[in-house]
């Protein structure tokens, strides 16, 4: 195949890839790859695609945070992901410190606590432990996390108001 064949076939599998979901431009790039394409195919399939606005990296980062953040999880995880996906770190703190608050987290923080600990449960350590590994691994700051477990702690051990 020429190059002006595999530029049109790179070309439309990347947009295909894009009609899925957004995606950052080291995802196409390596899916591209996989794929079998040349770089320098690659490389214009990529600048294409930024010409026309279908991969636009602060747009999908600004996407990606507002999914993430709303299935739960917190700046720590989002940004180490987003890091991952090849997102320039000026990019991904620019848009966490627009998108993120400690109060805000807060709040999320103690939304989760409870959604998942029920009022019957009885109080122990070992409960607030395990709350805290998830809250941990959810990608939540250890000083909120600590704050809001203290808080359900005081409060009678729930959220219910």
């Amino acid at each position: 195949m020429d190059e002006e064949g595999a530029l049109k076939k790179a070309q439309n599998m990347a947009l295909r890839l894009l009609t899925y979901r957004a995606r950052s431009g080291k995802e196409v790039h390596e899916y591209l790859e996989r794929k079998g394409f040349e770089e320098a195919v690659v490389q214009k399939t990529l600048d294409s695609l930024k010409e026309y606005n279908y991969l636009d990296d602060k747009k999908f980062t600004e996407e990606y945070i507002n999914y993430r953040k709303n299935r739960g999880f917190g700046f720590i995880r989002i940004r180490y992901e987003l890091i991952m996906k090849g997102i320039d770190k000026i990019i991904i703190d620019s848009a966490i410190d627009k998108n993120f608050s400690p109060d805000d987290d807060f709040e999320r923080i103690k939304a989760i606590l409870t959604k998942r600990i029920k009022t019957d449960r009885p109080f122990s350590e070992n409960l607030l432990l395990k709350q805290s590994l998830f809250l941990k691994k959810r990608g939540f700051q250890d000083d909120l996390i600590i704050r809001a477990l203290k808080e359900y702690r005081a409060n009678d051990y729930n959220y219910s108001e």
